[in-house]
């Protein structure tokens, strides 16, 4: 296979993505013949004055996503198919003590008249290690802040940038019965108790407006269709920039402490229905005593008065 040494739509469109820092390839079905430019080389390990084939590139593509990108690239020369060729795969796999770097290739065939045949291929390498890496690192936070909201008593969720719910953890399916599918978006409302939902609802999506911490307490229905009171809490994770990216959200059950709550309030009411009772006895026992006291004191002057004469 033998590799083009000019081509003036290739340096033209070479030109327009220089600054992007992407590298451009022209491949010809009808010839073989490929030309790279010098950073879609770099990007794969080449030297800049090396001749590169159609079956080099393969090769410097890794072995777990060749046959991806073998088939990706027949696809957009198959004259049936919409020519367009865009896919992600891993390049300089074979250097020591060095990951892999990985590259997002996008291009476009372009065929005969009676598009039966594709006469062009041409398009772009862009190295996008970087932005893998942090997708990756994204992903790992998501999977440990999953690990750890799976691992706590509350029931949790989290929510995207506009207060939709797209995950909760084990506990809330255990305790509602529901699905993701269920429960995502808003649809959590169905499990809330009618005469309190509209209410949290309104409180939320305030806080959810002013993207500040939330705060409110429920009653929750769970599977076997009784209803617990929870404690619900929403705080806003942010960029650097502010932005907010996602809500956290737990709700934990404090039913039992709304009983004793209740049992302790009743006990003050009935003490103090008590000693209510008590000081009323009280004053009656003193006018009782207040009213005997007020016989004998006229009756013992009597006395002593004769007792002089």
């Amino acid at each position: 296979m033998s590799t083009a040494t000019s081509n003036p739509t290739f340096e033209r469109l070479q030109t327009a993505v220089d600054a992007a820092g992407m590298g451009t390839w022209d491949f010809n079905p009808l010839t073989g013949s490929l030309v790279w430019s010098a950073r879609c080389k770099e990007i794969f390990g080449f030297s800049a004055d090396q001749d590169v084939t159609y079956e080099q590139f393969l090769d410097g593509v890794h072995p777990d996503d060749r046959a991806a990108t073998q088939t990706a690239v027949t696809q957009a020369l198959d004259p049936a198919g919409s020519g367009s060729y865009a896919i992600d795969y891993r390049t300089r796999w074979n250097e020591p003590d060095m990951p892999p770097r990985w590259a997002h290739a996008t291009g476009r065939a372009f065929f005969n008249p009676e598009r039966t045949q594709a006469q062009r291929f041409i398009g772009t390498i862009a190295d996008i290690t970087a932005q893998k890496d942090t997708h990756e690192l994204a992903r790992q936070r998501e999977a440990d802040l999953a690990t750890m909201a799976n691992s706590i008593a509350q029931l949790a969720w989290i929510a995207d940038g506009e207060g939709n719910v797209t995950w909760y953890n084990q506990r809330w399916y255990d305790y509602t019965g529901t699905t993701l599918e269920q429960s995502k978006g808003q649809n959590w409302q169905q499990v809330h108790h009618p005469d309190y939902v509209q209410g949290v609802v309104e409180r939320l999506q305030q806080a959810f407006a002013a993207g500040e911490a939330w705060e409110d307490t429920f009653p929750l229905r769970g599977q076997d269709g009784t209803y617990r009171w929870f404690l619900s809490r929403a705080v806003p994770l942010r960029n650097p920039l502010g932005d907010i990216l996602r809500w956290f959200g737990t709700n934990t059950d404090v039913t039992q402490m709304r009983q004793l709550q209740e049992q302790l309030s009743q006990a003050y009411e009935d003490l103090e229905v008590k000693v209510a009772f008590r000081n009323l006895a009280l004053e009656h026992e003193v006018q009782q005593l207040r009213a005997q006291l007020a016989l004998l004191t006229p009756s013992t002057t009597s006395t002593e008065g004769n007792t002089l004469v």
